[in-house]
């Protein structure tokens, strides 16, 4: 954990002492009064539904040895410990993270894309774990706040970085960049999600170029060359540019796919050199996650058979293509979330993954705006050209995929309001043997039809 001194919080930060106070040592950062730790440094966040500062008090109880605030109230008149007074806590809680990573002269690799920049940097930080103590980012904690406290973790046991940077407008990115300072960036792809709110994808694509921009000259970027969008950001590149994927151009490739039940094989090409590469997942888009992951592997150190190891011992993640057996069915929970990119890609792995009876359950997507239509039928239409058996929507926006499937011709197509109404229609359909996809937004928590099957 980090481990900051008073004059280093003013350095950070820019900080006054609210009165003079006796030089500190905190033992740790902490946002939130519920896990304060004894001697640590609690910074008072202000949102639109809540005020840190409320809880200064309480904070200092529980055991905090000093705060970071931007409020200056008559309640902290009689504290004795030290308040660092700021002009914004969340930049200074950035600063503070900023100035912990700049400790350590590590590789610091950064995720993001449109589609797959979790699994992504699950799978850099698995491959990397063969060499190297890896810190990585938890849960999706990818944002403004997120990426602060993942760097804040940083100990001198930690040999390399992975954090994965998400966003929701232009600018973003550029601002968590900066915070991370990365050594390596690696952009995924450029697709839709979040169209509504940047409307564009030349905008999406200008979104997740600001990661490749704010390397340095020392810098690797690490792009997705099958992708138009990624492959341009090579001109965005000070340092150097390496490209992944299928191309003969690429320095990291991959060719002789084969994707099954058994997971996900090929032959990799990579800087010259050639080996097979296997993963027990299941989605040929592991294919590209591999390839990011060979070739930062490959850019920090690793040799090939700890790189065949680091992918062959991936696991993948829950709730993202994860294959589940129950009873005489197989379902493939790809819950998590879904933008059209990911929900075709779903809907091919279904088709590729079995020669039996394929079924879809697919909620809608959320975050299209003007789109949403258009790109909710184009679903329907893969669907039934596909050639799936059966297919069950749930929810008003994923309507618009079951009518655009029965225009394509395909006839058993269901439309369901709620998980239980899904479940049942569900219920009605399978035989033995039949493999199920269930696909939504994550506001659709699609997961919820599982337990009608995991009691019986």
């Amino acid at each position: 954990m980090a481990v900051f001194t008073s004059e280093e919080i003013i350095q950070a930060t820019g900080a006054r002492l609210l009165k003079p106070a006796a030089p500190v040592s905190f033992s740790e950062v902490c946002t939130d009064t519920r896990a304060i730790a004894k001697g640590s440094l609690f910074v008072a966040f202000k949102g639109t539904s809540f005020n840190g500062h409320d809880f200064v008090g309480k904070a200092l109880e529980a055991g905090a040895a000093g705060a970071v605030v931007s409020e200056v109230r008559p309640e902290y008149e009689g504290l004795t410990a030290p308040l660092f007074v700021v002009a914004d806590t969340l930049k200074a809680y950035q600063n503070l993270a900023r100035f912990h990573r700049r400790r350590f002269s590590i590789p610091v690799v950064a995720v993001t894309g449109s589609v797959g920049k979790t699994s992504t940097r699950n799978m850099i930080a698995t491959v990397l774990g063969e060499k190297y103590k890896v810190l990585q980012t938890e849960k999706n904690f990818n944002n403004e706040i997120g990426l602060p406290k993942t760097l804040l973790q940083l100990t001198p046991d930690h040999e390399a970085c992975v954090v994965e940077m998400g966003m929701r407008g232009l600018g973003q990115i550029a601002e968590l960049a900066a915070i991370g300072e990365p050594t390596i960036g690696v952009v995924t792809n450029v697709g839709k999600s979040h169209i509504e709110l940047l409307g564009s994808q030349e905008n999406i694509a200008k979104a997740k170029g600001e990661l490749i921009q704010a390397l340095d000259e020392k810098g690797t970027a690490v792009l997705n060359g099958d992708d138009p969008f990624v492959r341009q950001m090579t001109a965005l590149c000070q340092g150097t540019s390496v490209l992944y994927g299928t191309g003969m151009d690429d320095a990291v490739r991959a060719d002789a796919i084969v994707c099954d039940e058994q997971g996900v094989r090929f032959h990799c090409h990579c800087f010259g050199s050639g080996f097979e590469a296997a993963m027990p997942v299941i989605g040929r888009h592991n294919v590209y996650n591999a390839l990011a992951a060979i070739a930062v592997g490959h850019l920090t150190g690793l040799s090939i058979e700890e790189i065949q190891r680091g992918l062959a011992s991936y696991r993948g993640m829950a709730m993202r293509q994860e294959l589940l057996h129950i009873g005489p069915y197989t379902f493939i929970n790809d819950t998590y979330n879904a933008n059209p990119a990911s929900m075709a890609e779903a809907i091919r792995t279904l088709d590729l993954l079995t020669k039996g009876r394929k079924i879809a359950v697919l909620g809608g997507m959320g975050e299209l705006g003007d789109w949403a239509k258009r790109e909710h039928e184009a679903i329907g239409r893969l669907v039934a050209q596909t050639g799936l058996d059966a297919l069950i929507t749930m929810g008003n926006l994923a309507k618009d995929i079951a009518a655009a499937a029965q225009a394509e011709g395909m006839t058993a197509v269901y439309t369901t309001d709620t998980h239980e109404q899904a479940a049942r229609q569900l219920q009605a359909l399978l035989q033995d043997g039949d493999t199920v996809l269930l696909k939504g937004s994550r506001s659709f928590a699609m997961e919820k039809i599982l337990p009608y099957f995991e009691r019986k």
